[in-house]
């Protein structure tokens, strides 16, 4: 971690240690095999803690993982430890071994970086040309190379995130977010079978918001009248323009507030 307002631990059979490094043995270094949850801290206080381990339980069974599940019930009281504001993510890998090899022993990595919570007011948004493939469907995996490029394009070409599609023309998200679209069927989000991350926020908006789960195409997308993104660092952001469209910004979304 190169930032001085960076820090993070590594569980080491009995607790967690400060430690800044992985072995290159890992498998989730040299394959990307890891899944994560990312939370908020605000204030010292974690959001949606429980959600979130909930998520990283079910996660680590469904990609074949056996960590150290005392890791896991120990995370409550070092996430809680954490002070000021800003974004811890907890990583489990498959560890060492082959390729194939049964993930049975896993390593538990928390990291947390502050940050201050100035984000904007809206978002520009485009869209992304290349066809996107998401692992595992909605879990969260270490393999977001192809989303950091298409985040790094997407700033190139003065937007502040792009969406993603499968190779079909449906819709996924954005590169760091999941997204709702406003349609004339009312507000839309893409299916855990298109790639839609399977996170907490998410969770909360489909039960404090009247949305429907369902593919989004293209051809929608150019109808659409509003959007929103959402995620544990964002909340639920507005778009203002989808690549140089305006859109409403939509008092739907404008009391609500899951963190």
């Amino acid at each position: 971690m190169e930032s001085k307002d960076a820090h993070s631990w590594l569980w080491l059979k009995d607790g967690f240690q400060p430690e800044r490094s992985l072995p290159v043995s890992d498998r989730g270094f040299r394959y990307g095999m890891s899944v994560f949850e990312t939370l908020r801290i605000f204030e010292g206080t974690p959001g949606f803690l429980g959600p979130h381990l909930d998520r990283l339980r079910v996660a680590a069974l469904g990609c074949g993982f056996c960590p150290p599940w005392e890791a896991l019930s120990a995370l409550p009281a070092l996430l809680g430890s954490l002070k000021g504001t800003g974004v811890a993510r907890v990583y489990l890998t498959a560890g060492d071994g082959a390729p194939a090899a049964p993930a049975e022993d896993c390593r538990v990595v928390v990291l947390f970086e502050k940050r201050e919570p100035c984000l904007p007011a809206s978002y520009a948004l485009r869209n992304s040309p290349a066809p996107h493939l998401p692992p595992f469907g909605g879990l969260k995996t270490a393999n977001y190379w192809a989303n950091a490029e298409a985040l790094r394009q997407a700033r190139l070409a003065g937007a502040d995130e792009a969406l993603l599609f499968l190779p079909d023309g449906r819709l996924t998200g954005a590169c760091m977010a999941n997204a709702f679209v406003k349609t004339r069927a009312g507000w839309l989000t893409p299916t855990l079978r298109c790639g839609a991350r399977d996170g907490v926020v998410r969770a909360w908006t489909l039960q404090n918001l009247s949305v429907q789960e369902a593919p989004i195409t293209r051809e929608m997308l150019r109808e659409a009248s509003s959007m929103f993104l959402s995620s544990s660092w964002l909340g639920l952001l507005p778009i203002r323009s989808l690549d140089g469209r305006a859109l409403s910004l939509s008092a739907d979304i404008g009391t609500l507030n899951p963190l």
